[in-house]
């Protein structure tokens, strides 16, 4: 393994390949560059085939190959997919909110309040820790696979049933309490008993009460949580010192319900699985998109890092597949993960699988194992980066700017999408409305070249930023405004956005005029708005157009400035502001109460960053400049070029997809 704080290394399944493959894989790896192979997440019935009967023989082997060789190992708990032979144990399986029960023979269709289900894979895990726990061959672990992937996040079998009312009744205490909190008097659904409450199943028309399906989020992400802590654990009294213990997340970050900041809040890091292009996507991500989920994944750690689990290699999907990247392009992610605080880098996967899912998501090498053009750039790659990368990739990013967002805020917007703008399902399982939104409120730090963090609410040190954005806050809590408040006071600049202070922390809608509890400090009112959906209204921001979209506040100064207005005649609010500025002690709020399109971000925000001072220069539309301290104290300037063509960054010229350090 580096011991230079950036390493890079593949994913590798030994368990999928005759063993007389092995050592030439990893005579090749070494010549590639690689340092570091995961293994092992889908192997449960291959360590233990019977139950109680443990063989780890063919990982004692593959282990012994690598690391003969200087390859260090990661080892994934096994308990994303389980064998045949525990259905016989018990009820083990998830049922979805539609009622559908997830088969034997795909994968995460285990239910995390199966006993069942939760005893075997503490079993397993602690037999894996038994066995290598104390290995200095083995690096780090991956606790399980990609936690709630494919809709498993949200399960509502029998046995989710009963922990739903024991989760309720340790929550409320009484039948009454829990009635009053989500206003059951609603549609006279009011309860008298625990085991009436229902799991949140899909209806045939109207949702169930918004106060049960929040909470079901929260308990199903609870038990996630709790399936998690205990495999933590178990690792943690077996493993040596200085082996890590991480998890995999995957895109998007928020519209799970599981909450990922505490299911990774005892673990080392969190770790990232980056596909800006999956299955039929025409084209890939925005860089912006990749740059907040990066940020994100990074700030769940207090050491602000993280690892690329499996970083996109070949194209990828399940049926079907779309778009193909210059090679140059995908090594250009794998150096926009490091720039944005990733540390170690590994390529899903070493060679693409003859059989099984995942036939269409191709490796660096192709199943028959010949040269190839993506393999030859990502190994040029590995080795042009290595020197100049490892200079900053061990020091946290240092940011005066942040995102902040509300994870039961983007739980309430997978209900209640409010728009059909805030509308987003690439699958049955998945609503990204809020992560999109959410992208968009983040892109001005990027293309304006700020470094900025994205941290919960519940996490905001305000002390740190001169400037904070806080979109689709509608659960307002009443002391993070007290804190903005005195923050905004001493000369702190916040950015609100439409919806906020609607409700309180139960969810119900706000007594207060909107924005509720912000009205003082952003200086107006909304009595009135409207839903644009997927349409738009003309906006006009100082003397230069712009678009309105999603949504359209109606505001009424109160001590505010307006710094842009709807210009649109089909609307009869043209003329009042959409967006506004109010001095509040030292410093300003200003609020935007629509989601303005490119255009419209790009007019404000050059005026809200350049008032806060945070060195905000833009360099050009796919130029991407993060700011990064060295190992030796001194500041680099690391440019990309996300654009097919070549560009001239502070006085270089980068390449199509390529990338400089500049002192």
């Amino acid at each position: 393994m580096a011991k230079n704080g950036l390493s890079f290394g593949v994913d590798w399944y030994p368990e999928q390949w005759d063993e007389s493959m092995w050592e030439p894989d990893a005579d090749r790896m070494r010549e590639y560059g690689i340092e570091v192979v995961r293994m092992m997440e889908f192997a449960w019935s291959v360590v233990e085939p019977e139950k109680g009967r443990f063989d780890f023989s063919l990982f004692d082997r593959a282990i012994g190959v690598l690391a003969g060789r200087g390859i260090g190992i990661i080892l994934g708990t096994p308990t994303a997919s389980f064998p045949a032979w525990l259905l016989d144990e018990g009820e083990v399986l998830q049922e979805t909110r539609a009622g559908k029960t997830r088969g034997f023979g795909t994968r995460r269709m285990g239910c995390f309040n199966s006993p069942v289900y939760r005893e075997a894979s503490l079993r397993v895990v602690k037999a894996c820790a038994e066995r290598f726990g104390r290995d200095d061959r083995v690096v780090g672990w991956q606790v399980d696979n990609e936690f709630g992937h494919e809709g498993s996040d949200r399960c509502a079998c029998g046995k989710c049933r009963s922990a739903w009312h024991r989760w309720l009744e340790e929550r409320y205490g009484s039948v009454a309490a829990l009635n009053a909190e989500w206003g059951n008097v609603f549609w006279g659904t009011s309860y008298s008993r625990w085991d009436q409450v229902p799991v949140a199943h899909d209806q045939v028309s109207a949702h169930l009460n918004p106060g049960l399906l929040l909470d079901y989020d929260r308990f199903c992400s609870d038990s996630a949580v709790a399936f998690a802590d205990a495999q933590v654990a178990a690792l943690k009294a077996a493993v040596r010192p200085g082996a890590f213990i991480t998890t995999n997340l995957f895109p998007p970050p928020l519209a799970n319900a599981i909450d990922m900041e505490r299911l990774t809040r005892d673990m080392d890091f969190a770790s990232w699985d980056n596909y800006p292009s999956w299955g039929d996507q025409d084209e890939p991500l925005p860089y912006a998109a990749q740059a907040f989920a990066e940020s994100f994944v990074r700030d769940l750690s207090p050491r602000k890092s993280f690892t690329v689990m499996e970083a996109f290699s070949g194209f990828q999907g399940h049926e079907c597949l779309g778009y193909l990247p210059p090679e140059r392009q995908v090594a250009l992610w794998t150096n926009q993960a490091i720039a944005r605080g990733a540390d170690r880098i590994l390529y899903f996967r070493w060679r693409t699988a003859p059989y099984g899912q995942e036939q269409l998501c191709y490796g660096l090498f192709d199943s028959d194992n010949a040269e190839t053009e993506r393999a030859r750039v990502l190994r040029d790659n590995i080795g042009a980066v290595k020197g100049p990368f490892s200079r900053f990739a061990s020091t946290p990013i240092e940011s005066r700017a942040c995102l902040a967002y509300s994870k039961d805020d983007a739980r309430v917007l997978t209900e209640q999408h409010l728009s059909q703008g805030l509308s987003m399902r690439p699958t049955e399982w998945v609503q990204a409305g809020y992560d999109m939104e959410l992208t968009k409120w983040f892109a001005p730090y990027v293309v304006f070249n700020v470094n900025a963090d994205v941290k919960s609410v519940g996490a905001l040190d305000l002390e740190k930023y001169s400037i904070v954005s806080l979109p689709l806050y509608q659960m307002a809590d009443p002391g993070l405004v007290e804190r903005l408040d005195a923050w905004v006071r001493k000369g702190g600049r916040l950015v609100l956005g439409y919806r906020a202070g609607a409700r309180d922390m139960r969810n119900w809608n706000s007594p207060l005029r909107l924005p509720g509890l912000f009205a003082e400090m952003a200086g107006l009112r909304v009595p009135r708005f409207e839903s644009l959906n997927r349409g738009s209204a003309r906006i006009r921001i100082g003397a230069l157009p712009a678009k309105a979209t999603v949504w359209a506040d109606i505001i009424e100064p109160t001590t505010a400035r307006p710094v842009a207005v709807y210009a649109d005649g089909r609307k009869f609010y043209s003329g009042l502001p959409c967006a506004t500025v109010n001095a509040w002690g030292d410093g300003k709020v200003w609020y935007i109460g629509t989601s303005p399109d490119p255009i419209g971000i790009f007019l404000l925000y050059r005026r809200i960053l350049k008032d806060a001072k945070v060195g905000a220069k833009f360099r050009g539309m796919g130029v991407e400049v993060i700011e990064r301290r060295t190992e030796a104290g001194g500041t680099v300037k690391v440019a990309l070029n996300h654009n097919a063509k070549a560009r001239r960054v502070l006085g270089k010229r980068i390449e199509a997809y390529g990338w400089a350090v500049i002192e």
